[in-house]
């Protein structure tokens, strides 16, 4: 039996913010390279700072030096983070506008949506002035480059005090010495106490953090833009939680809801580490047939969406869906594609968690790779 259309469009939509969390993991990955790169020019400003001499007030004098010069040295860093990301998120705005579209018509059989008509102007308003968590990203990221430059001040001036050494001192910004950090510098944050937690581990999560909550706030920015462009065929939005990897009461209770189209309503992502986003409930057949007179383009895709998928346009999902049972119900080719083969392979011996499954830090998408996929 075919699904009803809905449940189709459900299952497309899954695909695609799947596609768009291996995105992310591309992401996240070149913004901690850039983290790390900003650990390494920390190092640089200590080595030179000639702090490796008696406690005197000349000593004094070139800790507030340094401490000054790693300010400038964080917010050049965490201003070169946040222009990379905005740039970053105009493509992905665009992509995710044209990926749901795609999505959707897929699932009528019809090209029922056009795709939003973005400019440049539009483009930037929506990456630099969608909101995360009530900030734009710009703003968070200069709260994170505070949080670094403040815990960076606060290590130094517990290591000149103790009279430790350069070497001591760096350890304090990277780690590599401190309990529960591996010889390889991976750190174990449950095994750290917080007062030893080196600043730039603690930067590199926090980045990670906001990557994926900036992400999944474009993307839901860039549907609803999509579905502003198709207004005249919506007749709602319907909350989906599949992707969460640990639901939260909130977005627990929001699975599955119809919020009527116009009507205010939350939007994802609710919190950080959210991966909920919203599927489009359109009119009806019927209703639509009767509103596209004088749309004769309209009309036509109307008459190409098969007979027997006409009466579920407008009707609910099928009751709540789970990641698993999309991805089972997916060719073995999108599994490979999706997990890769060991991790499939682990998978079908059961011994693969769901956190794990969602995890794409080794399958990442570039733009481009997503911008292909939904062309």
């Amino acid at each position: 039996m075919t699904p009803p259309i809905p449940d189709k469009i459900r299952s497309n939509l899954i695909s695609l913010m799947v596609d768009t969390t291996r995105y992310e993991a591309g992401l996240a990955a070149k913004i901690d390279r850039m983290i790390l790169q900003l650990g390494q020019d920390l190092i640089r400003d200590l080595v030179g700072s000639g702090l490796d001499t008696p406690r005197t007030d000349w000593q004094k004098s070139r800790l507030r030096s340094l401490l000054a010069q790693a300010q400038k040295t964080i917010e050049t860093g965490y201003g070169d983070i946040a222009s990379f990301q905005s740039d970053e998120m105009t493509g992905l705005i665009r992509v995710s506008g044209k990926g749901v579209v795609t999505a959707v018509n897929a699932a009528m059989g019809a090209d029922i949506m056009i795709p939003p008509k973005w400019t440049p102007e539009l483009l930037r308003s929506l990456a630099d002035g969608s909101l995360i968590q009530g900030a734009p990203s710009a703003d968070w990221w200069a709260r994170q480059g505070a949080d670094l430059t403040n815990a960076f001040a606060d290590q130094m001036r517990q290591g000149v005090l103790r009279g430790e050494t350069i070497t001591q001192l760096r350890d304090r910004i990277l780690g590599q010495n401190l309990p529960g950090v591996n010889a390889a510098g991976k750190v174990d944050l449950r095994t750290v106490q917080p007062a030893l937690r080196a600043p730039i581990y603690t930067a590199r999560r926090n980045a990670e953090a906001l990557v994926r909550s900036s992400v999944i706030s474009m993307s839901s920015a860039a549907h609803h833009a999509a579905y502003e462009a198709n207004s005249d065929i919506m007749a709602g939005e319907t909350w989906t939680a599949t992707l969460d990897i640990s639901t939260c009461p909130r977005c627990g209770a929001l699975d599955s809801v119809t919020f009527p189209w116009g009507s205010e309503h939350p939007t994802p992502a609710l919190h950080f580490g959210c991966r909920c986003f919203l599927t489009p409930q359109t009119k009806s057949w019927q209703q639509l047939a009767r509103e596209a007179h004088g749309n004769s383009t309209l009309a036509k895709e109307l008459d190409n969406i098969p007979e027997g998928d006409r009466a579920s346009m407008d009707g609910p999902v099928s009751g709540k869906f789970t990641y698993q049972n999309w991805f089972d119900a997916q060719p073995k080719a999108r599994q490979v594609e999706i997990l890769g083969d060991r991790k499939l392979e682990l998978y079908q011996k059961g011994k693969l968690s769901f956190a794990d499954m969602i995890n794409q830090k080794g399958n990442p998408l570039t733009i481009k790779q997503l911008e292909e996929m939904y062309s």
